[in-house]
């Protein structure tokens, strides 16, 4: 998982521990705190990222890649109406 930081951003998100990600998807919570913590680069195999993804309730690939979700169609702003200025009377 290049980005360790997304599964505890994710994790975190969902307001959820570490133990209670690894009792909603099956990985042991010293596999998720080696994950996030990323103190050596760690590539987990797709099985668990898939597991880890779909207790997160997420598109796997967002977590492997730390990806934001994608733009929806873009919106105009709408500009505020500027009222006429009020006439000075001399």
């Amino acid at each position: 998982m290049p980005k360790a930081y997304a599964l505890r951003a994710f994790r975190l998100k969902r307001g959820m521990t570490q133990l209670q990600l690894t009792e909603a998807s099956g990985v042991a919570q010293p596999t998720i705190s080696k994950y996030e913590n990323e103190d050596e680069f760690v590539d987990p195999p797709w099985s668990i990222v898939q597991q880890l993804a779909k207790a997160l309730r997420i598109d796997p690939l967002r977590l492997r890649f730390g990806k934001p979700k994608p733009p929806g169609p873009r919106r105009r702003r709408r500009r505020r109406a500027v009222p006429p200025p009020a006439e000075v009377a001399l």
